[in-house]
């Protein structure tokens, strides 16, 4: 069975991991000091089991940290934690005025057309009924009503140029898909860029990532795997992707020069 990672006991697993490591203590130490099992401490540490309040002074006291894991813990579980729609990416699009995303390997889902959307989702659960993806579908197909709302956000979406030409769902879906782009891309609040094949130094090697800002805050940072997503807002790693987004969109084709790498990869298609 998947364990279900919970994004705040994750951000406060992280910064414990990093908090051991640093003081030189293994996992298998502070288990046993803890009077816990290594595998309960493992999964403190990776954000699968939350972490109790009677464990924070010892904890203190073997790594010394000076009243470091208290305040962390505090934050992230206290009045300063993140609120449920903090939790929620729908609910993240919704609130930003603007939206920057980068991908290596999928058109991201408010780019997706219909006939996409299916094939991802049909790949990733492959036990679903067609009820089941059917609903899928129609949750990320209506998350991309802010794109036609009054004031839509500004959307930056980076993209690298196998993300065009990987035949998900076959020709016809692929046609589909890069004529959806071709219509987003027309509008003046979106911007599809392409990382071409020929690049040498591509900075996006890590990954997939999404930076939003939200009026009146601070810009978050949306990192997402097949189990959870992670909302981040610290500073350092915000801006460190925040700079990673810059260099891929000098590496990338300008806008122009991307939407005809687009309509090419369309012709060849067909």
């Amino acid at each position: 069975m998947v364990q279900k990672i919970d994004p705040l006991w994750l951000r406060f697993g992280r910064q414990l991991r990093w908090m051991r490591e640093q003081a030189g203590v293994s996992q298998d130490q502070l288990a046993k000091a803890l009077n816990v099992s290594p595998s309960m401490l493992s999964a403190m540490e990776r954000g699968t089991r939350g972490t109790k309040s009677e464990y924070l002074d010892q904890i203190e006291q073997i790594l010394n940290t000076g009243g470091q894991v208290r305040q962390l813990w505090e934050r992230v579980t206290g009045s300063n934690a993140f609120p449920e729609w903090f939790r929620d990416i729908e609910q993240l699009q919704r609130r930003a005025s603007e939206i920057r995303e980068y991908h290596p390997l999928l058109v991201p889902g408010l780019l997706q057309s219909e006939e996409y959307a299916r094939a991802i989702i049909r790949l990733g659960y492959p036990t679903s009924s067609t009820s089941e993806i059917d609903e899928q579908v129609k949750a990320r197909i209506g998350r991309q009503a802010i794109l036609a709302s009054d004031r839509p956000p500004l959307l930056l979406v980076v993209l690298d140029e196998m993300v065009l030409r990987r035949p998900f769902g076959g020709s016809a879906t692929m046609t589909c898909q890069l004529d959806h782009l071709l219509g987003l891309s027309d509008q003046p609040h979106v911007v599809v860029q392409v990382v071409p094949f020929a690049t040498e130094q591509h900075p996006g090697l890590d990954g997939a990532f999404t930076l939003m800002t939200l009026p009146g805050q601070s810009e978050i940072l949306y990192l997402e795997t097949r189990i959870s997503g992670t909302p981040v807002d610290e500073t350092d790693g915000v801006q460190e992707y925040s700079r990673v987004f810059g260099e891929l969109r000098g590496a990338a084709l300008p806008p122009k020069a991307s939407r005809e790498l687009i309509g090419k990869i369309r012709g060849e298609f067909l």
